[in-house]
């Protein structure tokens, strides 16, 4: 069994900017709930300075990953008006080579890591 494909990536947030920030997340959180039934898992997280924001997805496969950046594409295209730098993105799971160069576009001067090899371990869906 291939695991799920999980992306998650740090940005830092400009200054003066956390409000916008806070809602534009949740702007972008509530679009991706209502537009993409198959995602497992979608959250955004703030360091405790409020100046990092990391976002974890977690997707059944690389098909829904593909299907996320056509619903997001118009917000991030605007994106780096609240945002400033890249810290770091990841992939778990092996990314198509459109996604791949698409990932690696926004991925800024870190780059991206991709850990293609699903080991061991499982998802729940639900909760026993």
């Amino acid at each position: 069994m291939s695991g799920p494909f999980i992306f998650a990536a740090t940005y830092t947030i400009k200054s003066e900017k956390l409000e916008e920030a806070r809602q534009r997340l949740k702007e972008i959180a509530d679009l991706v709930e209502t537009n993409e039934p198959r995602l497992i898992a979608f959250n955004f997280y703030l360091d405790e300075q409020r100046s990092k924001v990391t976002c974890v997805q977690v997707h059944p496969d690389a098909a829904s990953m593909e299907f996320h950046m056509n619903v997001i594409s118009e917000h991030l295209s605007r994106a780096f008006e609240w945002l400033d730098t890249v810290e770091g993105e990841q992939v778990y799971g092996t990314p198509t080579a459109a996604l791949e160069a698409g990932l690696r576009q926004w991925a800024g001067p870190n780059g991206l890591t991709v850990m293609p090899v699903h080991e061991v371990g499982f998802t729940r869906t639900t909760v026993r």
